[in-house]
């Protein structure tokens, strides 16, 4: 059962078009990528339970409204297509509606056998390395963590601010390991997808 949506509600999006705008605030994408039966698999996320018709009227009306914008383009299926990516006016509308604390989110990548951690804080690109660590959710092999700061855009619509970047060797053949997700979760200071914001509404701004 999926579970509901936290949401200030100050707009008058439906939270299937809160969904939408959570993946192209963070990723943007392909209109193919944001088709209901492909949605919820390319992203693992929520469906937005939106038919193919009413999601091309909707993304239609949001380019319209200048809250996305997109250019055509042939996917990988050598057909038409056309990309999502939202606009500064469409992402102080999704701010509005999730009240992202940007100093608590990371994204984590995994080049090779590497772990990288981003984020505007790097007290919790830390703490994200600590609890991965001891939950299982990865397998630190020892040797050197490197560290940078650099000023760049980590979200593509918003300025340029210090970005941290902290980055470490994991085990050599390592599986996706088995996480103890309790522990993951309980620990957490950080988000990483817009469905867990809410949770850090009433914290204070992390430490840089």
């Amino acid at each position: 059962m999926e579970q509901p949506i936290l949401r200030t509600g100050v707009t008058s999006l439906s939270d299937a078009e809160l969904l939408i705008l959570d993946i192209a605030a963070l990723n943007g994408g392909l209109r193919s990528f944001f088709l209901r039966d492909v949605f919820p698999r390319q992203y693992n996320y929520p469906s937005h339970h939106l038919p193919d018709v009413l999601l091309h009227e909707t993304l239609d009306r949001f380019e319209k409204e200048g809250i996305i914008d997109g250019a055509n383009y042939i996917n990988y299926a050598s057909q038409p297509d056309r990309t999502i990516r939202i606009t500064k006016r469409g992402g102080a509308i999704w701010e509005s509606e999730r009240k992202p604390d940007w100093s608590r989110y990371v994204t984590d990548w995994y080049p090779g056998q590497y772990i990288a951690i981003y984020g505007h804080s790097a007290a919790v690109c830390e703490f994200l390395f600590e609890v991965a660590q001891s939950s299982q959710f990865i397998e630190y092999s020892g040797g050197p963590v490197r560290r940078a700061v650099a000023e760049r855009q980590l979200i593509y619509w918003r300025k340029a601010q210090p970005v941290h970047c902290l980055a470490a060797r994991v085990s050599k053949g390592q599986s996706w390991p088995i996480c103890n997700w309790d522990e993951f979760h309980a620990n957490r200071c950080w988000w990483r997808f817009p469905d867990e914001i809410s949770r850090f509404w009433d914290w204070p701004t992390a430490v840089c």
